[in-house]
């Protein structure tokens, strides 16, 4: 790619930031992959009070971003952490999001705080969504899915996917080198379409449930 085309790449990216959010967007990196009927992604920051860095995808004709997933992801992560860590043993985080998948972002300017969207009753097109590893607990991790998931529909999310990895306590005091795979008991991918339409109590975990 020429310099001159990186800087209309660089120049369409500032723009798009400036119309859709009224902010300063800095360039740190431009890259393109022609595989991919040559889509391009630059990556800068927004100069808001995080100097939030953004990705703006380049797909011709399209141009979407992923600033208002970026920035409430990182609203959202402290608490969920919490949360987390409030029902779980948990043995590692691998997503905490709160996503519109592929659909077109409705919010522009100032973007609200999601906070702000869940106390409004959240949107239904964004999908909650958490994967993490936790230990099995002595057996109290099926209890605390249920309360884990209380909490979730708390905050008044909707659509919800959480995917968790059940490990046996052992793994806690291994001391070799072992495939920790060996260790994992169960697989829950739990997908509710609203979770406040959910009874929480009555649902029977065993049906999202995969055993090793």
């Amino acid at each position: 790619m020429s310099q001159e085309e990186k800087k209309q790449l660089k120049d369409k990216a500032v723009q798009h930031i400036k119309s859709t959010y009224n902010k300063e967007f800095v360039v740190t990196k431009v890259e393109c992959v022609r595989e991919f009927n040559s889509n391009c992604f630059i990556t800068g920051n927004v100069k808001d009070e995080n100097n939030t860095e953004i990705t703006v995808y380049w797909m011709p004709p399209e141009i979407k971003d992923d600033y208002v997933l970026v920035k409430w992801d990182q609203e959202l992560e402290p608490k969920i952490k919490e949360i987390s860590n409030k029902h779980f043993e948990i043995k590692r985080i691998e997503t905490i999001s709160y996503t519109n998948g592929t659909k077109t972002n409705k919010y522009t300017g100032e973007i609200p705080s999601v906070y702000e969207v869940l106390k409004n009753g959240g949107d239904k097109d964004y999908l909650f969504k958490w994967t993490g590893e936790i230990y099995k607990n002595g057996g109290k991790y099926e209890q605390s899915i249920k309360n884990f998931l209380e909490e979730i529909k708390e905050m008044n999310f909707n659509r919800v996917r959480v995917t968790i990895y059940v490990y046996d306590d052992q793994l806690k005091t291994s001391t070799t080198k072992e495939d920790e795979g060996k260790y994992l008991l169960y697989e829950y991918v739990i997908s509710i379409d609203d979770i406040q339409k959910a009874e929480i109590d009555s649902i029977n975990l065993n049906q999202y449930k995969t055993v090793y």
